[in-house]
């Protein structure tokens, strides 16, 4: 089997958040074809314990350190380096010297990297083939935060986007083959190519599987993300702010619980308003799926596809969500997904649904039937597999990299991800 270096800003264990949930499947998904060897950042101690529960599919775990006031440090001295702060934060010294050791025992046939902060790692590898997965556009994410701030902020934060972008497009050059998670961020990207693709994600739709009985659903409403990240904060908080008062005033006693690990100081003050519940982290995330009517995702900014909607909509729950939220997810045409933009139209589209459990049924299990036709995990992650078993071959890879493009979207099928990814690890809050 040919060798294969990941490299990934986060440790991609355990699949209980966005990052980790797609980093997780894509090394499962190569392990079947290749001999990988993990290089992987981390934030806290605790979590190297954690990467053992990886040797399953990975050959060899070489991990550093990152984050804390050394991170802080280290992203400020990026910046005045003329690099951006993401950049910085992530140069870890100890993982360098680690990495170059294991360079010293012979060359890679394909280096893969995860997330464009880690592209230096990925450059330095010898390796015969270079694929990034960007993911989302992050430098358009550090522009919407500029649009939203103060003014100092705003300089920082379009400085920002402006650093990622350039190594969105070094990556785009340097590499053979660059994916994001959906059409809509490969259009996005600072530089159009044709190494570019989309490789979707997806969603194990047998462990998030509704209940037999809907018993104990009543009208409520549910959000569950983790709640320190920005757009997750905003999203609440908007929704808190402009939807939730008149709508409970129709519906005195209509709930709202927000889950999701380490809520920010704004959404725990949400608790003080009648009818919200800050449940914070969870060791499971279905109980709260399952018990409500509808699940919202209000965001008011969101780059990339929102795990929190497919697992939603694998729950068999209707899904209101925001343009901003569904922009890279494929639920054209399924009535178990409405859009609403706009408090008026939040208003109405709730008001109408709420209270009645038999349509709400009847969308959910649209919903779920949407994500079983388009969005299984093995099938979402074949299009990355092709292509790196192709580009491993050196055989045409702009051609190749155009068709794993069109597999990704054409391409569904069903996987049963439940003897890869331990249950209890599955469906904790992301």
């Amino acid at each position: 089997m040919e060798r294969l270096l990941y490299v990934s800003h986060c440790l991609p264990y355990p699949p209980d958040k966005g990052e980790r949930i797609r980093a997780f499947h894509e090394i499962l998904a190569l392990a079947r074809h290749f001999r990988i060897t993990l290089a992987c950042l981390v934030r806290r101690r605790d979590e190297v314990g954690k990467a053992d529960r990886l040797r399953r599919w990975c050959d060899q775990i070489v991990i550093g350190s990152v984050g804390g006031w050394e991170g802080r440090l280290r992203g400020a001295g990026g910046a005045l380096c003329g690099r951006s702060v993401t950049e910085g934060f992530f140069s870890s010294g100890p993982l360098r010297r680690r990495l170059a050791g294991v360079f010293g025992k012979g060359p890679f046939d394909i280096a893969m990297g995860y997330s464009s902060c880690v592209l230096p790692y990925v450059l330095a590898a010898p390796a015969a083939v270079r694929v990034m997965d960007l993911v989302d556009i992050d430098s358009l994410k550090w522009r919407d935060y500029a649009e939203r701030a103060g003014k100092l902020k705003a300089r920082l934060y379009r400085r920002e986007s402006r650093l990622v972008a350039d190594l969105e497009s070094r990556a785009i050059r340097a590499c053979d083959a660059v994916v994001c998670v959906s059409p809509e961020e490969v259009r996005a990207a600072p530089v159009q190519s044709e190494k570019l693709c989309a490789v979707a994600n997806g969603v194990d739709a047998d462990y998030f599987r509704p209940p037999c009985s809907a018993a104990g659903v009543v009208p409520s409403l549910v959000f569950v993300g983790t709640m320190d990240y920005r757009p997750n904060v905003e999203a609440v908080c908007w929704f808190a702010a402009n939807v939730w008062p008149a709508l409970r005033r129709g519906m005195p006693d209509l709930r709202f619980r927000i889950v999701g690990r380490d809520p920010a100081r704004q959404v725990r003050r949400l608790a003080r308003l009648p009818g919200i519940t800050v449940v914070g982290p969870v060791p499971d995330v279905r109980p709260y799926l399952s018990s409500a009517r509808v699940a919202v995702a209000p965001l008011q900014m969101a780059r990339g596809v929102q795990n929190k909607v497919l697992e939603a909509m694998a729950m068999a729950r209707p899904v209101v969500a925001s343009p901003a939220a569904l922009e890279g997810l494929d639920v054209s045409g399924c009535p178990g997904v409405l859009r609403a933009d706009g408090p008026a139209q939040w208003l109405s589209v709730l008001r109408e649904l709420l209270p009645d459990g038999r349509r709400c049924g009847r969308l959910g299990q649209d919903a779920r039937d949407l994500v079983l036709r388009r969005h299984a995990w093995r099938a979402c992650m074949e299009p990355l597999v092709v292509l790196c078993r192709r580009l491993a071959g050196r055989e045409g890879v702009s051609q190749e990299v155009a068709a794993g493009a069109a597999d990704s979207v054409a391409h569904r099928g069903s996987y049963n991800c439940r003897s890869a990814a331990p249950a209890q690890l599955r469906a904790q809050q992301r």
